[in-house]
């Protein structure tokens, strides 16, 4: 059995990078991508080690190959603590500390991306900018995350019903 849950953790992996990168969902907020369905799945059906493997390692391999270096570690951190977290809340539990489990991993996503993009602005603005004007600069991003994390969540429902059959 735990062969069978790293070959289908890994499968998730895959091609949660491959759906991330290659499709790119159009909302009110800009495009997002569907690296928040993966993680919600992987927490969802496997717990918190796989929630944590999942977005994790999706997110550093996303930036990684998207060119995106400065972000590949807050995302390996960001992501994969919101797995964590969802992942956690969600075996076994109560529908009520699932959907607490659910906002809390969310909010880790849009307050730990607000932070780390703050900090990137604070640091290569050099001394013109305060911390004060990057935290604020920081927060045009929040919207756009909040955007996917809905997005994420509303497709790993739809796929979650046909996916718990073959998983099982």
């Amino acid at each position: 059995m735990k062969t069978k849950q790293i070959t289908i953790g890994a499968v998730l992996i895959a091609v949660n990078i491959v759906l991330s990168y290659v499709a790119k969902l159009p909302t009110p907020t800009g495009f997002v991508s569907l690296v928040e369905a993966g993680i919600f799945i992987g927490g969802w059906h496997f717990g918190p080690k796989m929630g944590l493997a999942v977005g994790g390692l999706t997110g550093f391999l996303l930036d990684l190959f998207a060119g995106y270096p400065q972000w590949m570690f807050f995302s390996l951190i960001i992501h994969g603590l919101e797995g964590w977290i969802i992942g956690h809340f969600n075996v076994k539990k109560a529908v009520s500390v699932r959907i607490i489990g659910n906002l809390c991993g969310s909010f880790t996503m849009i307050f730990g991306y607000w932070l780390a993009g703050s900090f990137l602005l604070w640091i290569t603005g050099g001394t013109k900018m305060s911390i004060q004007t990057a935290m604020l600069a920081g927060l045009t991003d929040v919207p756009a995350n909040i955007m996917q994390v809905l997005v994420g969540f509303i497709v790993a429902l739809l796929v979650s019903v046909p996916l718990r059959k073959w998983i099982r």
